[in-house]
């Protein structure tokens, strides 16, 4: 890369950035990975697959040497505020070993950070950011030895869906390289099955030999299926359409065909098309990022152009970074928090609490970190977290204590009681929970789409008809998925 490297406009970029993704967050936990990286990470426990033992490192040392006095959310948040600005100066050299030129690699350094699709994993808890900055200084290094090295690290290291952006800091010699430098990261996964052999609060039910091991590392292979059309989907509802648009217009009027960044934007796609998991939006950076590289080579073109295009230049920019920075933004959002609280607070004294799903996490966190109700003993019903697992028929005591679950539709002897299935009886006080009155923003769909059903389980124990139908109508009005939609009209036409 030629030229001067501008220190005082990078300095002032890596603290926009950093800045942005520590004040656009959400101010307590955001409803899917977050809290249980934060468990797993103070602790050096063993999250959901493959494990991430370079991200679980990172958060494990922050906790020891960040001035916060208590390791919790928001005190990893400023590690991920200090990823987003790494990411910014990996974007700015990768825009420049392109030869874009000093100043449009910062407007595409500051385009690619704000995107919807990687803000909105660099204000969160999430291993998503550390993958990305890998890969991009794996596009800028991509000449010298440290890009393979670089890649590997991103995908050993950071998360597997990495390696669809290959082709995008792949080289003549990079399969020369690739051998000997990729034995390095990956021996960071023998991680697993030596902290497997401990106990640990976050353990996913212990991969401690050959086969659970490999099926651990492997999991992403099972969920692969046919193309269908999530992946351009989640891509227009990761980015916003008016982002989207501005990048692909950056893209054509870049006037240069990148094949390396066609194909790496093409193999995200496919592969999002094709990975079923609910969170697809969570891993559409890997289709976003090469666009919003290229979108750097059209800032270059027009910036270094006539006024004209320098003005369509700029507000290409702004649309993008407004766009962006309003899609990813989640502050004022309490819905992880309040959802949890109110599981919580439903479970009576000494209670055995099973969970499920999201809610495991979450009351791993409200527990392990934050301290709340001391008095239960937790129990997961999937027997990936806590010591002590449920039993596989779920009874109505446990060892003296009263049992009670998230998730018990099916038992024999437990029954909805208010939020919570229990063998207890009698009126419920729904003033107690939160949820019925929480007018804050819901930027998850997966908490939407769980205030869905607790209105749900609310309407299918009102005694009245005025009440039932008002909960099954702000029920449908939250729920976002169509598998929950359904669900609520079953839950009401069973019940």
């Amino acid at each position: 890369m030629p030229g001067r490297t501008p220190v005082l406009p990078l300095l002032g970029l890596v603290l926009a950035v950093g800045g942005l993704a520590l004040f656009s967050g959400p101010p307590s936990f955001d409803y899917i990975d977050g809290t249980e990286f934060v468990v797993a990470g103070r602790n050096m426990d063993l999250p959901h697959p493959p494990g991430y033992p370079l991200y679980i490192s990172f958060l494990r040392l922050f906790s020891i040497a960040a001035p916060c006095g208590t390791p919790d959310y928001s005190c990893f948040r400023l590690l991920s505020a200090i990823v987003a600005g790494a990411l910014a100066v990996s974007a700015w050299a990768a825009a420049r070993s392109l030869g874009v030129g000093v100043r449009p690699a910062l407007a595409g350094a500051a385009m690619v950070a704000t995107s919807a699709p990687v803000m909105g994993q660099l204000n969160l808890v999430e291993v998503h950011g550390v993958a990305m900055t890998l890969v991009l200084a794996a596009i800028a290094l991509r000449r010298s030895p440290l890009g393979p090295y670089s890649f590997s690290l991103a995908l050993f290291g950071g998360h597997p869906v990495s390696l669809c952006l290959l082709p995008a800091a792949a080289t003549r010699r990079f399969s020369e390289r690739w051998v000997v430098l990729a034995a390095v990261p990956a021996s960071l996964w023998l991680f697993i099955p030596l902290r497997s052999t401990f106990p640990g609060l976050s353990h996913f039910s212990r991969p401690d030999s050959a086969i659970p091991v490999w099926r651990y590392l492997s999991l992403y292979g099972q969920r692969l299926g046919t193309p269908s059309l999530d992946g351009p989907e989640a891509l227009a509802g990761s980015m916003g359409v008016p982002a989207l648009i501005s990048v692909l217009l950056l893209v054509l009027l870049s006037r240069k065909w990148s094949w390396r960044l066609f194909t790496s934007s093409a193999c995200g796609l496919l592969f999002i098309s094709c990975y079923s998991i609910p969170d697809t939006g969570s891993i559409a950076w890997i289709a976003a990022l090469p666009l919003l590289i290229w979108a750097s080579l059209g800032l270059d073109r027009l910036m270094g152009g006539r006024f004209p295009d320098r003005c369509i230049a700029l507000l290409l920019l702004a649309v993008s970074v407004a766009g962006g920075t309003l899609h990813a933004w989640r502050g004022g959002d309490r819905a992880a928090e309040t959802i949890a609280g109110d599981y919580l607070r439903g479970a009576p004294p000494e209670a055995a609490f099973v969970t499920s799903g999201m809610s495991t996490f979450h009351t791993a966190y409200m527990l392990e970190v934050l301290d709340r109700r001391p008095d239960i003993v937790p129990m997961d019903v999937h027997r990936c977290f806590f010591r002590i697992p449920p039993p596989r028929v779920l009874p109505d005591t446990v060892g003296g204590r009263p049992l009670v679950a998230v998730r018990a539709w099916e038992s024999d002897c437990l029954y909805l009681h208010g939020l919570l299935f229990s063998s207890a009886h009698g009126p419920v006080d729904w003033s107690a929970y939160e949820v019925y009155s929480y007018e804050g923003r819901i930027h998850d769909g997966f908490a939407s789409d769980e205030m869905a059903e607790m209105w749900a389980r609310r309407g299918i124990q009102a005694g009245s008809t005025d009440e039932r139908d008002r909960c099954r109508e702000r029920a449908l009005e939250l729920a976002v998925s169509d598998i929950t939609r359904e669900r609520v009209r079953t839950l009401f036409e069973v019940y």
